[in-house]
């Protein structure tokens, strides 16, 4: 005989269902999901689509697929394609930020993926701009998702976890430069980090993107007029300094150490340095910012960074470039977003467009220094361009000391 089914069985099985479903949806929804999410989409988008090939260039260069001249090149191609996807992304009226933040995340790894294989130095720039693009919104994009999901779910706290995930993809990165230093090769490292950053993506598609449905909630008040917004203009020029003031030794420091030790593995712990340095330094600096006010900070941090990018020309020796490489992994995310905060207003449209003014000034800024590089060529070194950036930081400082007397931001 048959059994008889129990009619009471398919309804646990639903109920069951149904109780996971929503478990699973309340851990997916928690702050920490969502802060973690957002640490991996830097990760994959910033720490290793931008600044993996900081870690993998020494590399390339020995194996002959890359000059300094020539990785100068890609350097700017990326940082142009970084400014254009910013300037793209802060300018755009009613944009799909799912969309925005899934076309970013499938061309970040599509991108880091392919600069495995050898296709050209042509095809290599324009992989290197389409990533610079990817960089910028999944930066933007899961940025607003992510404070604006924990700012609902009253755990503003929380996004410090996101903002280490740059600090996170630069340690990764550099762990597997130093592995394929071995033997393995550079073009499988590229190849192991677009795996990477493919399972990352994975993972915050499946937390973020069902968050970035929900779109602002707050319109603005029939017949207000708000007020004009505060100029930025001493503010901006010295972002633009803070980005050339960073970005050559950001991009060259294994190089330089590499010069200096004579072995890829010093070169590559001084950028793994860097990584480290930078997990915690957004926080740090903010927190300070809070007890001693965001220009005095904001302004120690510039200082504090000139002394990290200077310090391996000025000082001969290893030591001396690792401490360089502490300082500037400490103070570079720490000084960005101290300074969106200070050009930040009520008014989220103006925000928008003045955090778009200021990255377009850093983005020229970072565009220059790889490009400075590049135009002096493979034998000119680095002693110039590292001195020129240092001396950029300390303009930038007292441009902002103008900015904190006249604009009076924050």
């Amino acid at each position: 005989m048959l059994p008889v089914p129990d009619s009471r069985m398919p309804v646990m099985d639903h109920a069951s269902r149904a109780s996971f479903r929503a478990a699973s949806n309340r851990i997916l929804r928690s702050p920490p999901a969502i802060a973690a999410a957002g640490l991996l989409s830097l990760l994959l988008a910033m720490g290793i689509g931008r600044f993996a090939f900081t870690a993998l260039l020494p590399q390339m260069r020995d194996e002959g697929l890359l000059d300094i001249g020539s990785g100068g090149l890609l350097a700017a191609m990326n940082y142009l394609g970084y400014l254009a996807g910013a300037l793209w992304a802060a300018f755009s009226r009613n944009a799909d930020a799912r969309q925005r933040l899934l076309g970013g995340l499938l061309a970040s790894v599509a991108t880091t993926f392919a600069m495995g294989f050898e296709p050209g130095f042509s095809v290599w720039c324009v992989l290197r701009f389409v990533s610079g693009v990817a960089s910028a919104a999944v930066y933007v994009y899961a940025t607003g998702i992510v404070l604006r999901s924990l700012a609902e779910l009253g755990a503003a706290g929380w996004s410090a976890l996101h903002y280490m995930g740059v600090g996170s993809g630069i340690v990764v990165s550099a762990l597997v430069a130093q592995a394929m230093a071995g033997g393995g090769g550079a073009l499988p490292g590229w190849r192991t980090l677009g795996w990477l950053a493919g399972a990352a993506a994975l993972l915050v598609a499946w937390v973020l993107l069902p968050l970035g449905r929900h779109g602002p909630t707050s319109k603005p008040v029939a017949g207000a007029l708000p007020a004009a917004p505060p100029p930025l203009g001493w503010l901006a020029a010295a972002y633009g300094l803070a980005g050339f003031g960073y970005i050559v030794n950001a991009t060259f420091l294994p190089l330089l150490l590499r010069g200096q030790s004579g072995t890829a593995g010093a070169a590559l712990t001084g950028w793994l340095l860097v990584g480290l340095a930078a997990l915690p330094a957004t926080a740090f600096w903010v927190r300070l910012s809070f007890r001693q006010g965001v220009y005095p900070v904001l302004i120690a941090a510039t200082l504090v960074q000139a002394v990290g990018v200077a310090l391996p020309v000025l000082v001969d020796g290893v030591p001396a470039a690792m401490a360089g490489a502490v300082l500037l992994g400490g103070t570079f995310m720490g000084i960005a977003g101290l300074s969106q905060w200070l050009a930040r207003v009520p008014d989220p449209q103006a925000t928008a467009r003045r955090i778009g003014f200021i990255t377009a000034c850093y983005g020229v800024g970072q565009i220059v220094g790889p490009l400075l590089v590049a135009v002096r060529g493979r034998d000119a070194g680095f002693a110039m361009p590292v001195l020129s950036a240092a001396v950029a930081l300390l303009a930038s400082a007292v441009l902002l000391e103008i900015s904190r007397r006249r604009e009076r931001l924050g």
